[in-house]
């Protein structure tokens, strides 16, 4: 979703990365602070530590962000909901979320934490900058941070998706209406009338000559614009599986691999010849795993005419198999929640069939002409 972005570590658990466009905006940060802020309030500084308060104060910004999305993740994970990662970016910090919430309770809460979080940091540099006695460094930088932390309490409050308030109000109107689906295009819809707003606010800017803040709030628009619209796409391809049982789409025609035979013999007799990316694996009528481009991919070419398909496989488990009964949904959670691109269909001890992602895109397809 992010492009380039790196893996920095873990915090409860939660993998955290950081993507290229934050090395951008935490310069900018560090540049717009050392350059007119601390020199406005510490007017007798030298230049360098203007410099070095400003590093200070965008690493404690960007902190600050990522205390926020943990609010959000923490109160997610008491409801079991796993979280992908967290992602630093041009725009502060994403939580991935891999499912929603369960209740218009639980969705509330998740979304709340955030602000109610900002807020709580934001009194604490407060109380920071109000100690007697305080270094004007001390006092300049908690001062700064204060400020930004309700600013971004306030701001993330809008009530418009995909921004706190605008979970917050889904989570009010799913509530009211018990259906999640119309409650979530409600949200996106006044998220793209509050980024239209953003955006036309920057024009009016760039017009008035403040071109960085137009600018901005040109690319803050945009971007949530485009949030809200891809959340309403989602919405209506999700209405479009309700009542779709993984029987309905699943691929019956089960062509299966020996798990004896070499990698060789799979590419060229099954792979090249059937076009599939994945084929269930047996053992003596016994189904004992999965083997799929990407187990072949791993493995040099000069060995698949001495590797079998049994040693590479991908051993078969109950997560990769769904009953044809099971909404098209769950499969398709499913397959997202684990990285698969494929589940076995199987009723008892009876394989019924495939159901992949590229399959359900295609029934997809083919019932919308």
């Amino acid at each position: 979703m992010f492009g380039t972005s790196w893996h920095i570590g873990r915090i409860f658990g939660i993998p955290l990365r950081i993507h290229i466009s934050w090395f951008l905006v935490f310069a900018l940060v560090v540049w717009s602070l050392a350059r007119y802020y601390f020199p406005a309030v510490l007017s007798q500084s030298p230049l360098w530590e203007y410099w070095v308060l400003g590093v200070v104060a965008a690493l404690l910004l960007f902190a600050s962000v990522l205390v926020h999305e943990l609010g959000h993740c923490l109160v997610a994970l008491r409801y079991r909901i796993p979280i992908a990662q967290i992602t630093l970016f041009i725009f502060g910090g994403m939580a991935q979320i891999r499912r929603e919430a369960p209740t218009p309770k639980a969705e509330f809460l998740i979304a709340i934490a955030g602000p109610i979080v900002s807020v709580g940091v934001g009194l604490c540099f407060w109380l920071l900058a109000a100690l007697p006695r305080a270094p004007l460094e001390l006092t300049a930088v908690s001062e700064h941070l204060r400020n930004i932390n309700l600013v971004l309490a306030i701001f993330n409050l809008v009530p418009g998706y995909p921004l706190d308030g605008g979970r917050v109000l889904r989570a009010a109107l799913w509530a009211w209406s018990k259906n999640f689906h119309k409650a979530t295009r409600q949200a996106a819809r006044a998220g793209q009338g509050f980024a239209v707003l953003l955006m036309l606010f920057g024009a009016w800017d760039m017009v008035a000559g403040l071109a960085i803040g137009g600018v901005w709030f040109l690319l803050i628009g945009a971007f949530l614009y485009t949030a809200a619209h891809n959340t309403h796409r989602q919405v209506a391809f999700q209405e479009s599986l309700m009542g779709l049982r993984v029987g309905d789409v699943m691929t019956p025609e089960v062509v299966v691999l020996e798990a004896g035979m070499t990698l060789d013999e799979a590419v060229n007799n099954y792979f090249l010849r059937f076009g599939y990316g994945g084929f269930p694996v047996v053992d003596n009528g016994r189904l004992v795993g999965v083997l799929s481009l990407k187990e072949i991919k791993a493995i040099p070419r000069y060995r698949w005419g001495t590797l079998t398909v049994g040693e590479v496989m991908a051993p078969h488990s109950l997560q990769a198999e769904i009953h044809p009964d099971e909404p098209i949904t769950a499969a398709m959670e499913r397959m997202i929640h684990d990285d698969r691109s494929r589940l076995v269909v199987r009723d008892g001890g009876r394989v019924l069939g495939l159901v992949t992602r590229s399959g359900i895109a295609r029934f997809l397809d083919l019932r919308q002409r």
